[in-house]
């Protein structure tokens, strides 16, 4: 069966499985609940001829952590016997980190930044740090991108003074990437509001908001949703007001929203991203990490054509080098004996 049928009935089965925990049942993990949880499983390998319930944590259906878990997911059901990873929606990086550390969940997708935070215990994880997170892999960049209507002459970012913005979910790394851009252009909105990407996207559409920030792997579905009925634009950075950015967050680096990412998009936009990564506990098997990995950069090529945004899983440095956090013990043993790190 091709990737493509494959991940279509992994999402299916994942919202299924988002729709049964919230009557009460339990896949595992929650959608992106407190840290309270009595500790991790080290989830080792099931007893033969028995399968085993992961939950893979990724944030808003409307995001690119969604479908892109489902993907990895996908690849991991596939080719790893005795496993079966359930994808779950949750409020983002910050909650699958704190999700991953407590073992209400047995793998998630982190923003670099917030995962390094994560491990560290600063930012809004100061007093609550999860120094257990490793990491399988990186997977594709997040990229900041504010979309608006293009009547409303909005050009550049530092043009949102005074305006009325949605900067994402309130604790998510769309919101610190929100807020670190904010502080780099000197700028003072009249209001800003915490939604999510799609509903804050259709608000941009109807006219009812100046514009709304994203943090995802391009494009992003919501926003794509609405740039393709609506004439949009998408904000771009002047190169000192990235250079603040990057100096400001050792995870964050420059790069642009390449040409026709959007409809009506034909110059690059210059913006600035970061790793998004697949985090698990440091005490997950060994052995199943290590075979989760191997699928992982072996199937780069179906990942790539499961979702635009994974196209840079296609380079082995991308993936394993210059990481936020460190590696899973299993990823790394993998990595070494593919010659993949530097």
């Amino acid at each position: 069966m091709k990737l493509r049928k494959i991940l279509a009935v992994t999402v299916c089965a994942a919202l299924a499985a988002v729709t049964i925990s919230a009557c009460g049942g339990s896949s595992g993990g929650s959608s992106g609940g407190s840290s309270g949880g009595s500790g991790a499983t080290n989830a080792a390998p099931a007893a033969s001829g028995k399968t085993q319930i992961l939950t893979f944590g990724t944030a808003d259906s409307t995001g690119t952590l969604y479908p892109v878990g489902a993907a990895i997911a996908s690849v991991i059901n596939d080719n790893v016997p005795g496993v079966k990873v359930n994808v779950e929606t949750s409020k983002g990086s910050p909650a699958n980190c704190t999700n991953v550390q407590a073992g209400e969940i047995e793998l998630g997708l982190a923003t670099g930044d917030v995962a390094r935070d994560a491990v560290e215990g600063k930012g809004n994880f100061e007093g609550q740090a999860c120094p257990d997170l490793r990491c399988i892999a990186a997977t594709f960049p997040s990229i900041s991108g504010w979309m608006a209507l293009r009547s409303s002459g909005l050009t550049m970012v530092h043009d949102l003074d005074g305006k009325n913005i949605s900067i994402g979910p309130e604790a998510s790394a769309t919101e610190t990437a929100a807020l670190a851009a904010i502080a780099a252009c000197g700028i003072t909105p009249a209001e800003t509001t915490n939604l999510g990407i799609g509903d804050a996207s259709e608000e941009v559409g109807d006219g009812m908001r100046d514009a709304n920030h994203a943090f995802a792997g391009q494009p992003i579905g919501g926003q794509l949703s609405v740039a393709q009925t609506k004439d949009c634009v998408f904000l771009g950075y002047t190169d000192d007001e990235l250079e603040k950015i990057v100096t400001g967050n050792p995870s964050y680096y420059k790069t642009v929203i390449p040409a026709g990412t959007y409809p009506g998009q034909d110059a690059d936009v210059p913006t600035f991203g970061v790793k998004c990564v697949v985090i698990v506990r440091a005490d997950m098997d060994e052995e199943m990490v290590y075979n989760f990995t191997k699928q992982i950069a072996t199937h780069t090529t179906d990942l790539g054509n499961a979702h635009q945004a994974l196209l840079s899983m296609a380079d082995p440095d991308f993936v394993c080098n210059d990481l936020p956090i460190e590696l899973h013990p299993g990823a790394k043993r993998y990595y070494e004996e593919a010659g993949m790190l530097k």
